[in-house]
Parts: structure tokens; C-alpha cells; sequence
């Protein structure tokens, strides 16, 4: 590996659940988020697709054209969040035993009550090269995520590293939305420059 690439990453059969994870005051201030702030940050996301037309974002934290991990950048509300986040993912990635974790790409991810998000594959680039985790914030047990041979409910307290290579799709049976902490990692131990930070937001 030089300090221009990083290695492409195993992932798990379907969903990996990476243990358990205290997310009461994330919750609390998730739920607190002004409406205003999903219509206005949705409004802009960078990850617009007809699968996702149930979904709503709040993105912190980007990857241009899902191209090369080691060039991201950070969008305005990520100083807002980032005291809390990072010591969460951190926590929830202990199992990698990264060194020097990089989080290339932080979202929120909201499926509205009976929203659907349709089948796909994430693409090759950016994320063969990082590990894709989801952190339920607010879900019921009828929300689901799903890959070609299961459902998975992820539950509330627990960290999970999806898949997202291969097709999955998702769902939310509940009456309330249900909300998720998406982001990407990688470990920069070995690099000589970690990260490439882009200028766009």
C-alpha cells in the first residue's frame, strides 16, 4: 500500500453486529433536530437517488463521487456534531482495532414511517476501500434491513457493519420514522498522508 491508495477491505456475510454501544444522549439530541434542519439539509444532499425517496439525510461528512476515501470533506454542521460522534464511532469500531481511524462519510438517515428503500448495491470505489456502519438512533421492530437472504432488524444500543457491496434493500413497518447514524471508516496507521480533505461542502 503507498500513501496515494488504501487496501480494499473484507466485509461481513450480510450485517455484522460489532456489540453493544450507549446511545442515550444521541438520541436525546437527535431527537431534538428542528424539522427545518431535515427539509433544508435534505434538500441538498449529495446522495439524491430514486432509491432513497422515502429516506431523508442530514450529511456531516462526504466522499466526492463516492470516488477515493482519502478525499473528503466536512459539511457546516460537522463542528456541531463531531464532540459527540466521534467518541460513538469510535466506540462502535473497537472491535477493528484501527489504530487511526479516518470517518470519511457521517450522515443521518431517516425512513419515514411505511417507507421503503428500494434494492442496490452502494458501487465499487470509495467503498471497497472503507467499512460501512449503521447506528440505530430511533427504530421500532418493524424496520428492517435486508440483504438477498434475510431480514435484519438492528437494534437499538448495538452497532452493525452492513454489506454494501452486495443488494439490500430496507424497510419501516412502524408509525414512527425510523433514524439511523451511517458513516464510513478506514484506518490510516499505515499511510504516510491519512487523509486528502476537499474544499467542497
Amino acid at each position: 500500500m503507498t500513501s496515494a491508495s488504501l487496501p480494499q477491505v473484507t466485509k461481513p456475510d450480510g450485517f455484522r453486529d460489532l456489540g453493544p454501544i450507549d446511545v442515550a444522549d444521541l438520541v436525546a439530541r437527535v431527537r431534538a433536530i428542528p424539522e427545518q434542519v431535515w427539509i433544508e439539509q435534505n434538500a441538498r444532499k449529495e446522495n439524491a437517488m430514486p432509491v432513497f425517496s422515502h429516506t431523508r439525510h442530514i450529511i456531516l461528512r462526504f466522499i466526492p463521487g463516492n470516488e477515493d476515501a482519502l478525499v473528503h470533506y466536512s459539511k457546516p454542521l460537522w463542528p456541531e456534531w463531531e464532540a459527540l460522534l466521534v467518541p460513538l464511532m469510535t466506540q462502535a469500531i473497537r472491535p477493528y482495532g484501527f489504530e487511526a481511524p479516518v470517518f470519511a462519510k457521517v450522515m443521518f438517515a431517516r425512513l419515514a414511517a411505511g417507507g421503503e428503500i428500494g434494492w442496490h448495491r452502494d458501487g465499487a470505489g470509495s467503498n471497497l476501500t472503507t467499512h460501512k456502519i449503521h447506528i440505530p438512533v430511533i427504530t421500532n421492530p418493524a424496520a428492517v434491513l435486508r440483504d438477498m437472504s434475510r431480514d435484519y432488524h438492528l437494534a437499538l444500543g448495538h452497532a452493525y457493519e452492513l454489506n454494501n457491496l452486495e443488494r439490500h434493500s430496507g424497510s419501516n413497518g412502524g408509525t414512527e420514522d425510523r433514524i439511523h447514524l451511517i458513516f464510513e471508516v478506514y484506518d490510516a496507521a499505515h499511510l504516510a498522508r491519512p487523509e486528502r480533505l476537499s474544499a467542497s461542502a
